[in-house]
């Protein structure tokens, strides 16, 4: 009996009115995920391309001696669940890949309310929690089955556990952080950042210090060294510190080369500048000036780290922006530490107020409601993509040689993936065997220059459709077709009653180049 009243007490103080309240941000976080879930698109773009890896190691049962992705991490480590899954349906396999983001997206909340509740109060920790759970370009991140949840989820909880007063943990911390920069190169940064505050925090050990930080660098390299050697075997580059050397060289050749090296910096800090602005819009950025100063006074150990993260995570992301790498996801690792700058606001603002409980669901709610709208805004529009893959499916047969239309003819991989199927990767001899082939429309101003410039690369076929940002020659045959005599019509989407409209084109060269040679 006693024993039980202990069990009690003990399981009492686990589960808190805070804990009862993270599990329901929790299951919003996955419930909300899992009603936007788009079950019926199949995978593109970089996503489909760790598939092709996932694929060929589930099933030679080893990892590919022939190729690899540089950043590898991820697609091994689905890999293994396929394995454990072990369904031959390749549509369902590519579902369990999204599947597996969108869990860990919502796993990344957990480390991030204990990150804060080392800043704030419990009950506005909370709130950072929610910040991440609802965030809307989080949410529609977890959907392309790509790096970045893994990837987000062990650099936040490595920087959970370095601030645990358990040794143990903090060592562990550095474990997670080397399968960080598995996953992505740019953990190295945070690597950096982790060293820098390790050696800081236990300076007055002396030399101690120097034995741990060489345990440090032993834990690092021995989970670092066998992929990094793996992929020098492979492709001739390990993908963090040669990466890192090579990125450098690119940015001083670029530097020193370039007449307008100045223009070139300049450039570069204002697309960051406006991609930091943006990502902060909705819900951090009526937090973040206060938080900025807020965390500058009274400064700690744990502030300190928060700062330098900071500091040194934006440095690949303005490095991306420089080289025009234009995507807001690279500054999504910044997240975590933009939710303590929250909580420091929020705190600081109604900390002393009466029915401050009140006040923080309400913030909560506000958070959740211009997070829906925000994302229903922003999201992917999945019948644009559903239907451009029936669409793309239907002609595929149809065409041999063609211009791409970005993105929708992205999933011509997709469907020669499937095409494939069950061949590995590797068995294709390193690589997709496509059917179709896309060639670029781009630094061309007319489609009589492409289509000479493109003939004898195999052009046989020209795709229009009705968006209006394409290239206005392209335009002009999807509102002019008539004016082109010599390109006859072989299939129009319309006649399949999808919104999106599609033509194709086969190009007839005798009537092309009798019109061109009067």
């Amino acid at each position: 009996m006693p024993l039980l009243t202990f069990n009690n007490m003990k399981f009492s103080k686990l589960i808190t009115k805070y804990t009862i309240f993270l599990l329901m941000i929790l299951g919003v976080s996955i419930g909300i995920r899992f009603y936007f879930f788009p079950s019926d698109v199949p995978l593109t773009a970089d996503a489909l391309y760790y598939f092709w890896y996932s694929l060929d190691i589930y099933q030679i049962g080893k990892l590919p001696t022939e190729w690899t992705p540089t950043n590898n991490g991820w697609p091994m480590f689905v890999s293994v669940f396929f394995n454990i899954i072990d369904v031959k349906d390749i549509f369902a396999l590519m579902q369990i890949q999204r599947l597996l983001s969108v869990i860990i997206s919502v796993l990344i909340i957990i480390p991030v309310y204990f990150i804060c509740k080392k800043f704030v109060a419990r009950k506005f920790a909370i709130i950072g929690a929610a910040l991440i759970a609802f965030d809307p370009r989080l949410i529609i991140n977890s959907f392309l089955g790509a790096t970045d949840p893994f990837y987000l989820l062990l650099t936040t909880t490595s920087l959970s556990l370095f601030f645990s007063v358990n040794k143990k943990l903090v060592y562990f911390s550095f474990v997670l952080i080397s399968f960080a920069t598995i996953i992505r190169g740019e953990g190295l940064a945070f690597f950096l950042v982790l060293s820098v505050m390790f050696l800081i925090r236990y300076r007055k050990e002396k030399y101690k210090i120097f034995l741990k930080y060489l345990i440090v660098i032993g834990i690092f390299m021995i989970i670092i060294l066998p992929v990094s050697l793996y992929r020098i075997e492979v492709i001739g580059n390990d993908g963090i510190f040669m990466r890192s050397l090579n990125s450098g060289d690119n940015l001083v050749s670029s530097l020193t080369t370039s007449n307008n090296s100045r223009n070139y910096i300049i450039n570069g800090l204002e697309i960051f500048i406006k991609y930091l602005i943006w990502v902060l819009i909705p819900n951090f950025i009526i937090f973040i000036p206060l938080g900025l100063a807020l965390i500058f006074r009274n400064r700690n150990f744990e502030k300190n780290t928060i700062i330098l993260s900071l500091g040194i995570m934006s440095i690949p992301a303005l490095y991306a922006y420089t080289v025009t790498a234009l995507d807001t996801r690279y500054l999504y690792v910044l997240f975590p530490m933009f939710s303590v700058l929250a909580v420091l606001t929020i705190e600081r603002i109604i900390g002393k107020l009466h029915k401050s409980n009140i006040i923080i669901i309400i913030i909560i709610s506000a958070i959740l409601v211009s997070s829906i709208i925000f994302y229903d805004y922003q999201k992917i529009n999945y019948k644009h993509e559903k239907e451009s893959f029936e669409i793309m499916k239907n002609i595929y047969n149809m065409i041999e040689v063609t211009n791409g239309l970005y993105q929708e003819s992205s999933y011509f991989n997709t469907i020669q993936t499937i095409k494939q199927w069950p061949n590995t990767h590797t068995e294709m001899g390193l690589g997709i065997k496509f059917d179709v082939i896309t060639l670029p429309t781009d630094n061309f101003n007319s489609l009589e220059d492409y289509i000479i410039e493109s003939k004898d690369k195999g052009l046989t076929h020209i795709m229009v459709d009705n968006k209006k940002e394409r290239q206005d020659f392209l335009v002009d045959v999807f509102n002019n077709e008539s004016n082109y005599s010599y390109l006859k019509k072989i299939y129009d989407s319309k006649d399949d009653g999808y919104v999106y409209h599609v033509k194709v084109f086969k190009i007839d060269y005798e009537k092309f180049n009798l019109r061109n040679s009067n």
